[in-house]
């Protein structure tokens, strides 16, 4: 006989094939001892009893739910006393329900005008409040169901992987930031390997199908090479001890910008774990002279970023400056320069970020003339020998006019190219001398081959790789 499920019966996973056998086993042994509970002619709870039963030849047994109020919170608040689900599953299963408790709300309003009413107004007043009545009832965060929304509308195929616990919740998500066709790749070896980690897995698809472009150009004198792939491995492989001069990098903030390849929401701590690698390497290939410049920025909702990863860098090398790049200022109630505007009542628009100087010593000199400013009086410039003093410590650089994605190469957190030759500059440019950045995106090049000087940029995804390759003249 064929049975049909009500739609709340289909919010949990089904058993893999060894639970499913282990419960076969228990029911042909002891019996059938939680009846499988239907409504209106529907299996509302019992979809894997009944399985097991078949699988063991057990006739099942069967009773009508009698239960008050909601059907769909009793088979979630039952369930999840039963199930052991990750925080992830009770995500997607809370994002599952969201339909469900719209359609529960209106059957009220039919039977119970009053109450109804009150309830669809309840799930129609916010984008979130559905959300986060679905993630009270499943004990999950309404962030989590946000997230699982995203996630469902750029990439529907990864959640069933999800709801199954293949995969956590930031993995999905870093998952939906691949392209389409290696996200399928990834999906079937998940697929053929279900006790692989999730993460291997993507490291050796993604590492395999990398493309390893070394591309050299000649612009003035300096030659710019990009490499596309991770940065850490080829840093490793290809990058001798103490020969970078200056490195100048501005790593993903963490922040949840939907870079093409990356996953920028990861958990805090695996982030900075992941730099604190990064920034391993760096002090192997940096100079014993040398410098690195650090351009972090924060979001309103995580303003401890850009001192935490300051903090990380800061076991590696000692702080020599502090450098506030300001992008956009108002002087003389006239506004100059540009910024990406919050909307909020409670936070202000950001509009600068931390440039930090790290050496090994602390003790390298600067060629800070390189980056003066002229003397306003003229006997100050008679008193020193020179026209131009240090600029300080404040450098206003607003970003160039975008007009549209192939503007910038379709890179969502792209900054000006004047930031890193300041940066170059200030380090001093002598004979010989190489950058890099690991982090190149599609413009962090482009100082290094306007000042002639031979540069290293890396980055993981193919298309930011190739209009990095185009702006630096190859």
């Amino acid at each position: 006989m064929d049975h049909s499920f009500h739609p709340a019966c289909l919010l949990f996973p089904r058993l893999n094939d060894d639970e499913l056998q282990a419960l076969a086993g228990d029911i042909r042994l002891n019996g059938l001892l939680n009846p499988i509970v239907t409504l209106d002619g529907q299996i509302l709870d019992g979809r894997n009893r009944l399985a097991a039963c078949k699988i063991a030849r057990v006739k099942p047994k069967f009773v009508e739910w009698d239960g008050e109020g909601s059907p769909l919170a009793w088979v979630v608040a039952t369930n999840l006393v039963r199930r052991h689900l990750t925080a992830s599953q009770r995500a997607v299963v809370a994002f599952d329900m969201l339909p469900m408790l719209e359609a529960e709300a209106k059957e009220r309003q039919r039977q119970s005008p009053g109450r109804g009413k009150k309830v669809a107004k309840e799930l129609a007043t916010s984008s979130g409040k559905a959300s986060q009545i679905a993630a009270r009832i499943t004990k999950t965060n309404s962030a989590y169901v946000e997230k699982v929304k995203a996630i469902n509308k750029k990439a529907p195929e990864i959640i069933p992987a999800l709801k199954l616990g293949r995969m956590t919740l930031s993995e999905a998500g870093r998952l939906a930031m691949v392209d389409v066709e290696r996200r399928q790749m990834i999906l079937a070896e998940a697929d053929q390997h279900p006790h692989e980690p999730m993460k291997r897995l993507m490291r050796k698809v993604l590492t395999a199908t990398a493309t390893k472009a070394k591309i050299p150009t000649s612009r003035k004198k300096g030659k710019i090479e990009i490499w596309c792939g991770d940065c850490l491995k080829l840093m490793k492989e290809k990058i001798a001890d103490e020969s970078i001069s200056v490195v100048t990098t501005s790593p993903p903030y963490n922040q949840g910008v939907p870079y093409r390849t990356y996953d920028d929401n990861r958990d805090e701590a695996e982030y900075l774990a992941w730099l604190a690698e990064v920034f391993e390497e760096i002090d192997r290939v940096l100079t014993p002279d040398g410098s690195l410049f650090l351009v972090i920025g924060h979001a309103a909702r995580k303003p401890w970023t850009a001192m935490r990863v300051a903090e990380v860098a800061g076991k590696r090398f000692q702080l020599q400056n502090q450098i506030v790049w300001v992008k956009s200022i108002n002087v003389n109630d006239e506004s100059h320069g540009h910024f990406n505007p919050i909307t909020s009542k409670r936070f202000l628009n950001r509009t600068w970020e931390f440039i930090f100087h790290f050496t090994k010593t602390g003790k390298v000199p600067l060629d800070r003339l390189a980056v003066g400013v002229p003397y306003e009086d003229a006997h100050n410039a008679g008193r020193t020998g020179s026209s131009m003093r240090c600029g300080g410590d404040v450098w206003f650089i607003p970003y160039e006019t975008v007009h549209g994605g192939e503007d910038r190469g379709d890179h969502p957190a792209t900054f000006p190219a004047e930031v890193a030759e300041r940066c170059i500059k200030l380090a001093g440019i002598k004979p010989g001398m190489k950058t890099l950045d690991p982090f190149c995106g599609v413009s962090g090049m482009d100082a290094a081959a306007r000042l002639g000087v031979d540069g290293i940029g890396i980055d993981i995804d193919p298309v930011y790789c190739k209009t990095a390759q185009r702006r630096v003249g190859n």
